[in-house]
């Protein structure tokens, strides 16, 4: 894992100082106890995902790059206002399930791998807020909705030696700023300011209800 100066500022940015913003998408699913949470490093493993990461067979963490630099203790997740931000939140909010919006399409729709609303997951949807950047928040899955519509386009690889990924939505990429109010937005953006790509850790068989 790379050190750099960055990095350490990267870390001091984290939970907290990431601006949530706007009405709750989805209502917040109960806590629990950070006693019963294992560490990042104990559910974080080495191996490269499995077959199906992209298929909707497994649940993974999204773990972002910033630069191409590995980000410590750095996950996606989804706050209690619904949003996805990078949080040290190694926990169910962070569990993702990306679900091929039909068979052999290349856009995907990238579902909760435990929150609910009853027994239905969220699915990640590009939200717009007039003038403000495209934030990406949890809504009812709608396999016709263009906004929850993901691409994975493989960028490299990281140094474990996974294949890592620029997201986007259309033709708005998943960005992070770490140090601006902002935090995860999806924005348009050329080769030249990609700065942002995620590597997927495999979490185990995704557990989605029977028809999603």
């Amino acid at each position: 894992m790379r050190k750099t100066l960055l990095g350490a500022v990267l870390v001091l940015a984290l939970p907290g100082c990431s601006a949530d913003g706007g009405t709750p998408a989805a209502p917040a699913p109960a806590s629990t106890a950070p006693s019963a949470q294992p560490s990042a490093s104990a559910r974080i493993g080495s191996a490269p995902p499995p077959a199906g990461a992209l298929d909707g067979k497994r649940q993974v963490f999204f773990l972002p790059r910033l630069d191409d630099n590995e980000l410590p203790d750095s996950v996606l997740a989804v706050t209690a206002a619904g949003r996805l931000q990078v949080t040290d939140d190694y926990a169910d909010r962070a569990l993702f399930v990306p679900v091929p919006k039909s068979r052999g399409a290349k856009e995907r729709l990238i579902k909760t791998g435990t929150l609910r609303a009853g027994r239905e997951p969220f699915c990640l949807q590009v939200r717009g807020s007039g003038s403000g950047p495209l934030t990406v928040v949890t809504a009812a899955c709608d396999a016709g909705e263009p906004k929850q519509h993901f691409t994975f386009e493989p960028a490299g690889q990281d140094d474990e030696g996974r294949t890592t990924y620029a997201v986007r939505n259309r033709d708005a990429f998943l960005q992070w700023h770490p140090l601006g109010a902002a935090g995860l937005v999806a924005e348009k953006a050329d080769d030249s300011q990609m700065q942002t790509t995620f590597s997927l850790q495999d979490q185990g068989a995704a557990a989605l209800p029977k028809g999603d």
